[in-house]
C-alpha cells in the first residue's frame, strides 16, 4: 500500500472521528442545553438565566474536549507518518550502492569534531565498508584506521578517539536531522510544515 494511501486513509479516519466527536458534542451540548432549560422554566427568571449560562458553558467544554481528542487523533496520525517515513529513508540509505553509502559516511566522519581516532565499522556493514570506505575517506581529504574490534552498532561506523566516541550511522544522521526531516515530510505529505 503506498504512502499517499496510508496517509489518505489516515486522515480520513482522523477526520471522520473528529467530525463523529463534534457532531455527538454537539448533540450531547443541545441535549444538556434543552434539559436545563426544561428545569429552569421551572423556577425563577433568575434561576433560568443561570441555568442557561450553565449550560452553555457545560456545552463549549463538551465541544472543546471533542476538538482537542479530534486535533489529538491527528497529531498521532501524523507522528505514526513521520515514523514511517523516517524508517524508509534509513532503508533507503543502507541500500544506497556500496560506494555511495561509504561517501556518504565518510563526508560526515570529515565533519566530525575529533581530528583523529580509528573506526570501527557496524556489524551488519563491516564488510561493504571495509572495501569501499578507505577510498570513500581518501576522497574526502582522511586518513583513518579501520580497527578490527566491534563497533557496537549494526550500521555505520564509530570514530574513536582519546575518550571520545562519535557514532556515523543512517540512524544518527536521521536522529541529528530529525525535525528538519520530519518537516519536509510534512511539506511532501500535508502540504505544510
Amino acid at each position: 500500500m503506498a504512502i499517499e494511501d496510508i496517509v489518505g486513509r489516515i486522515e480520513d479516519d482522523a477526520q471522520a472521528e473528529g467530525e463523529a466527536r463534534v457532531i455527538a458534542a454537539r448533540r450531547d451540548a443541545a441535549l444538556l442545553v434543552a434539559q436545563a432549560g426544561a428545569r429552569a422554566e421551572a423556577r425563577s427568571a433568575h434561576e433560568i438565566e443561570l441555568g442557561r449560562v450553565r449550560a452553555e458553558r457545560e456545552a463549549a467544554t463538551v465541544v472543546a474536549g471533542a476538538r482537542l481528542a479530534a486535533r489529538d487523533a491527528s497529531l498521532m496520525a501524523r507522528q505514526e507518518i513521520d515514523r514511517e517515513a523516517l524508517t524508509r529513508l534509513e532503508a533507503a540509505l543502507t541500500a544506497l550502492p556500496d560506494d555511495r553509502y561509504a561517501a556518504l559516511l565518510a563526508r560526515e566522519i570529515a565533519s566530525a569534531p575529533l581530528p583523529a581516532g580509528v573506526l570501527r565499522l557496524g556489524a551488519v556493514d563491516a564488510a561493504r565498508l571495509r572495501t569501499a570506505l578507505p577510498s570513500a575517506l581518501k576522497a574526502v581529504g582522511l586518513v583513518l584506521t579501520i580497527d578490527d574490534a566491534p563497533a557496537g552498532i549494526e550500521r555505520g561506523v564509530v570514530l574513536v578517539g582519546d575518550r571520545v566516541r562519535i557514532e556515523v550511522s543512517p540512524a544518527s544522521l536521521i536522529y541529528a536531522r530529525r525535525a528538519d526531516l520530519e518537516s519536509a515530510a510534512d511539506r511532501a505529505l500535508f502540504g505544510k510544515g
